[in-house]
């Protein structure tokens, strides 16, 4: 019997992406974060993606030192250097790369262009429909429970 093999990054990244332009407010792109119910925005510059704005950036950058939103664009809080996965990585080597930088996503590019996103949250769905939903550490990091939607905090 063969071994089953490792899934790739493009098996389980997220193919829509938010993006924004480098001189995009920080209030519009938090905005459009939250329209659109997602954690994070690339940034881009001439389509070309150069940095990532968090959650994260927005409470720390932002919130904790009382800056006004409209007054403050993505390139002045974007993280970076932005750290990149191709789509024939395997999930281990986008968790080691995850570890070593201590970040929870991954721009996925091919050939120089962005194609998805992978998180640590995809990588745990992964490992939690891996296992047959059977255990409880894979499912909680892939915030699973049968016959539930959301959460407490919707």
């Amino acid at each position: 019997m063969g071994q089953e093999q490792e899934p790739k990054i493009e098996d389980v990244m997220s193919k829509s992406v938010m993006a924004v332009d480098l001189n995009t407010s920080v209030k519009s792109c938090a905005k459009s974060m939250a329209k659109k119910g997602v954690s994070c925005a690339v940034v881009t510059q001439s389509n070309a993606p150069i940095g990532i704005v968090t959650e994260r950036d927005l409470v720390s950058k932002v919130l904790a030192d009382a800056i006004d939103p409209n007054n403050v664009l993505v390139r002045d809080v974007m993280s970076t250097p932005l750290i990149t996965v191709t789509p024939s990585a395997t999930i281990t080597e986008a968790s080691s790369m995850m570890a070593e930088y201590r970040i929870r996503r991954l721009v996925v590019v091919d050939k120089g262009s962005m194609v998805g996103i992978v998180t640590t949250g995809d990588i745990a769905r992964s490992l939690a429909e891996k296992h047959g939903y059977q255990e409880v550490m894979f499912n909680a990091m892939a915030r699973y429970k049968e016959g539930t939607e959301g959460g407490p905090y919707q």
